[in-house]
């Protein structure tokens, strides 16, 4: 028998065929959901803003007379921007570990590795800050440095060495440039996935190996370098898939037993949205919602293996062309 969610009315088909009609919100009134609703709150579902990085407040050239004191005063916004990042690094730390305090020990999941499951106790809020808390910290040693090192140049250079600095240290700019570089990857990784398999994630050539490698080329995980060569290393998948893996099965647990994607702030809607392989560019608020929920509609099961299986069908297909029903066919090896 199917689990039954109150949002599962959210996906409707519209005239233009598309996955979603009317505004997401709308489409959430439901009995069940509203009770459902009136006992959590969003601070369940969003981490604090202090995970997402601060405000970059710099001066405009027309306010500046002087080109020489307009880039000073740029420079020392820029620096301002990167120390309040790295404060937020520790603010965050601090958070986490106040969280892990609450828990018995052996609870508590290691911040330097990555957690196997959701602990009891954890909200998607406190699971997403984990994530985000290891993933700043293993960057902070080598962004600090260069900081040191070049000062408010930093910020000519972030750019190109987009992957080896925190999040609350990235810089308007090179957020909208690695969101673009990863949808027109997306967007390449299927152009030559639906050449090479014309037949789709079920055809009998699409192997583990082949979706893995899909996987990491869609979301994003792999580096430039081995983009550039076309060549993914063995351990890849270890390295970066089974982490991401691991993280979505959490937070899609977490986003459905707390009410759906309706209560997520736009920036943590966007980022989860990015987070599966949704195109975020062009698309409104309500038809990101609308996919997230899509997505967890058609993902949901208690087996993890039957899980993983309806997200690799997911993950290997286009989301406008995502089935409409959960009784659809996954394959027969997982993610």
């Amino acid at each position: 028998m199917q689990r039954q969610i109150p949002w599962r009315g959210l996906v409707l088909r519209g005239n233009n065929g598309g996955p979603w009609s009317r505004p997401c919100p709308m489409l959430l009134r439901l009995p069940t959901f509203a009770s459902r609703q009136n006992h959590g709150s969003s601070a369940k579902l969003n981490p604090p803003a202090s995970t997402r990085p601060p405000p970059l407040e710099v001066p405009s050239r027309d306010s500046v007379d002087s080109t020489m004191h307009y880039l000073v005063q740029l420079g020392k916004g820029y620096v301002r921007f990167y120390k309040d990042g790295i404060k937020a690094i520790w603010a965050n730390r601090k958070l986490l570990r106040q969280k892990l305090a609450t828990m018995p020990a052996r609870d508590r999941p290691s911040v330097l590795l990555p957690p196997r499951n959701v602990p009891q106790a954890f909200s998607r809020a406190d699971w997403v800050l984990l994530w985000r808390v290891r993933h700043d910290l293993v960057r902070l040693p080598l962004f600090g440095l260069m900081l040191l090192v070049i000062g408010e140049f930093t910020a000519l250079v972030v750019i190109y060495v987009d992957r080896v600095v925190p999040y609350t240290c990235r810089i308007p700019k090179q957020i909208l440039s690695g969101t673009t570089r990863a949808e027109n990857r997306r967007r390449n990784a299927f152009a030559e996935l639906q050449a090479r398999h014309p037949d789709g994630v079920l055809g009998s050539s699409v192997t583990q190996a082949v979706a893995r490698r899909h996987v990491l080329r869609s979301l994003d995980l792999a580096g430039n370098v081995w983009e550039t060569v076309g060549f993914m290393p063995p351990g890849m998948w270890l390295a970066k898939g089974r982490s991401r893996m691991t993280f979505l099965e959490g937070d899609d647990q977490r986003l459905v037993e707390e009410g759906g994607p309706v209560g997520l702030e736009s920036a943590e809607l966007s980022i989860a949205c990015r987070e599966r392989g949704i195109d975020t560019f062009g698309k409104t608020k309500n038809e990101l919602c609308a996919l997230l929920s899509l997505w967890l509609r058609l993902t949901m099961a208690e087996n993890p293996a039957e899980r993983r299986r309806r997200m690799a069908v997911l993950l290997l297909t286009r989301p406008e062309k995502w089935p409409k029903q959960r009784n659809f066919t996954v394959p027969e090896w997982e993610l």
